[in-house]
C-alpha cells in the first residue's frame, strides 16, 4: 500500500508539469482510495501524453470514447501512460494487456483491477 508521504513525493517528482488537479487527485486517491478520483488521474495522465488533446477534458467524454479511433492514441502514448501509471500505483502491466484496452472506460477499469489486486495482495 502506498502511503500519503510516498504519494506526495511521487506526485512532486513524476507529475511535475501536469495540471495540479492531476497530482491532487492522485494524492487524494491514495489517501481515500476513492475510485472516482482514479478516473480523473488515469484520464489526466493519458490526456497529458496525447499528441493532440481533445477540445474538452477526457473526463468529460463518454467512457465509450475509443482510444485509437476517436483520440488518436498511438503506441508511444499508451506506453508513456502505462509506465507512469505503473510507477505511481506500484503495479506491473504487461504490454500485450493494453492491446485489449480500446475505450476510456476499458483503460480506467484495467488500472482499477490491477490496483485493487495489488492492494489485496499487500500485507
Amino acid at each position: 500500500m502506498i502511503t500519503t508521504a510516498v504519494a506526495k513525493q511521487r506526485a512532486l517528482e513524476q507529475l511535475a508539469g501536469f495540471p495540479a488537479e492531476i497530482a491532487d487527485g492522485y494524492i487524494a486517491f491514495v489517501e481515500e482510495v476513492d475510485h472516482s478520483r482514479l478516473r480523473h488521474v488515469v484520464l489526466g495522465v493519458l490526456q497529458f501524453h496525447l499528441a493532440k488533446p481533445p477540445a474538452q477534458p477526457l473526463v468529460n467524454l463518454p467512457g465509450s470514447t475509443r482510444l485509437v479511433e476517436d483520440l488518436g492514441c498511438d503506441s508511444l502514448t499508451m506506453v508513456d501512460t502505462l509506465f507512469l501509471a505503473e510507477s505511481l500505483f506500484d503495479i506491473r502491466l504487461a504490454d500485450d494487456e493494453l492491446a485489449r484496452v480500446t475505450t476510456l472506460d476499458d483503460l480506467v477499469e484495467h488500472f482499477r483491477q490491477h490496483i485493487m489486486g495489488a492492494q489485496q495482495s499487500s500485507p
